[in-house]
C-alpha cells in the first residue's frame, strides 16, 4: 500500500511540474487571454486594493515565469504584472500577425501646386484692403468749455 501512495503522489507531482515546465519553455512565445476578459494585477493576486485593470480577450503578452496557479506576464506596452494561467492560452499565429502588423500608414496628402493655392497678382477686389481714413489736416478747434 506504501509504494502505491508514494507512486501516486510522484505521478500528481509530475503532472503539475509538466504544466509548469510547459509553460516554462514557451517563455518567448506570444499568449494571448482565452477568457471574455481577466484581471490584470501589477504587484500579484494579493495587493491589497484588486486588479488593476482587465485585460480583453485576445490582449497578447509573453510568459515570464509560472507563480502559483498565476503568471507574470509582460503586455504588449511593456507592462509587467500577473494573470490567472488559465485565463491565457497560447496566442495563434494570425492573432500575433494582426495585433503586432505595423500600422497603415495615411495616405500622402494631396498639394496643389502653389500658382493653383493662391495667386498674389490677383485682381480679385475682394482681395484689395480698403483705404485708410487719413487724419485731418488741421483740428477742428472747438468752444473752449465754459466754468463756473
Amino acid at each position: 500500500m506504501l509504494p502505491l501512495l508514494a507512486l501516486a503522489a510522484c505521478l500528481g507531482g509530475c503532472s503539475s511540474a509538466q504544466k509548469i515546465s510547459a509553460l516554462s519553455g514557451t517563455t518567448g512565445g506570444w499568449y494571448s487571454v482565452a477568457a471574455n476578459q481577466t484581471a490584470f494585477y501589477h504587484y500579484g493576486p494579493q495587493q491589497g486594493h484588486g486588479p488593476d485593470q482587465q485585460l480583453p480577450k485576445d490582449a497578447l503578452m509573453k510568459v515570464i515565469r509560472p507563480s502559483f496557479g498565476y503568471v507574470k506576464v509582460q503586455l504588449q506596452n511593456g507592462e509587467n504584472g500577473y494573470v490567472a494561467s488559465e485565463d491565457i492560452r497560447t496566442a495563434s499565429a494570425a492573432l500575433v500577425a494582426e495585433k503586432l502588423a505595423p500600422p497603415l500608414e495615411p495616405p500622402a496628402p494631396l498639394i496643389a501646386n502653389h500658382e493653383e493655392q493662391f495667386q498674389m497678382n490677383s485682381n480679385d477686389p475682394r482681395l484689395i484692403a480698403p483705404p485708410e481714413p487719413l487724419p485731418e489736416p488741421f483740428p477742428a478747434e472747438s468752444a473752449a468749455p465754459e466754468f463756473r
